[in-house]
């Protein structure tokens, strides 16, 4: 759900803007009083996972394809304020490196995903985990709910931004693109159950202190853990990113349906596009591969450079002598 320059106008663009940039600056100043020290390198690795997931657009219907967005399933190994930020991260590099997504959209697309996707899915996560009981069952239903209230949370909230901006546009029909969207959307939102609600299934399982406030925590180290997922997200960005369908997703498809055109603008990308880091014809395939890793290796990268001031040494007790 990516939306591209020149669909919103520049007041939606500014006032999701703004609620997003609250949101993440929120969820900094939250993360300063919550940081352990495996938080930041965490936050890397899930953002890395996200990333290379994110590639991997599946089959939905009518030519229609959808992917991940990953906002629960980042709260849920995170929690809501270093997922959120997980998430912005990811379209961050996505747009910056790749020109996925709008630069003027940065705002509506960290509020579909990022905010809405962590900070609203781990609120409703932990509220269906709470009435279904602290289980691994509870939270994997949680998760489960979360993860598709979400994706048609962001679907609803997208057709209202198009409707305010395309209100000039007499061929613009509200009802024919939100019941596109819901429909798209309603089965994207299936595959993002199924995946977010597989992965912390495992999670729960087989390390249950990886995920965030587990009842309970075994002690084991999880720098190798942190390693394996690290490892995981270049495997998928390295062998199933080829294989992602070429169909457009969700949100491109109900842009086609309802024909609408969007304005030439500036990319300000590294790259014009996945397909297009070795610009050469022919070398598509490799490219979205070299992407994937590249993507993948820097979106952790980042995370571990920017978590760094963030790394603070805790306020010495009452009391006691300071250097």
């Amino acid at each position: 759900m990516h939306i591209p320059d020149g669909l919103l106008d520049t007041p939606v663009c500014l006032v999701t803007g703004g609620i997003s940039l609250a949101a993440v600056g929120y969820s900094v100043h939250r993360l300063k009083d919550s940081l352990a020290d495996r938080t930041v390198p965490m936050t890397g690795m899930v953002a890395a996972l996200v990333f290379a997931g994110q590639m991997i657009n599946f089959p939905v219907t009518a030519g229609t394809s959808g992917h991940l967005i990953g906002g629960v399933l980042a709260a849920r190994l995170l929690g809501p304020w270093a997922g959120c930020l997980a998430l912005t991260l990811v379209l961050f590099v996505q747009k910056f490196l790749f020109n996925d997504g709008g630069l003027l959209a940065l705002g509506p697309n960290v509020l579909h995903m990022a905010v809405i996707g962590s900070l609203g899915g781990y609120a409703i996560q932990s509220a269906v985990a709470r009435l279904a009981g602290d289980t691994i069952r509870g939270r994997v239903v949680g998760v489960v709910v979360a993860s598709w209230i979400t994706v048609m949370a962001a679907a609803v909230l997208c057709s209202i931004e198009f409707a305010i901006s395309q209100a000039t546009n007499p061929d613009f029909q509200l009802g024919r693109f939100l019941a596109l969207m819901m429909l798209f959307h309603s089965l994207i939102g299936i595959g993002e159950s199924l995946i977010s609600g597989g992965v912390i299934r495992f999670v729960a399982t087989r390390r249950p202190e990886l995920l965030y406030h587990p009842p309970a925590s075994s002690g084991r180290p999880w720098r190798r853990t942190l390693a394996a997922g690290l490892a995981t997200a270049v495997v998928v960005a390295l062998l199933l990113s080829p294989l992602a369908s070429s169909a457009p997703d969700g949100l491109e498809a109900a842009i086609q349906h309802s024909e609408l055109r969007a304005a030439e603008t500036p990319s300000l990308s590294l790259f014009g596009g996945y397909d297009q880091v070795l610009g050469n014809e022919g070398w598509e395939s490799w490219s979205v591969v070299l992407s994937g890793l590249i993507g993948t290796l820097v979106v952790f990268g980042i995370a571990l450079v920017l978590g760094r001031p963030l790394e603070t040494t805790p306020n010495p007790a009452p009391g006691a002598p300071r250097g």
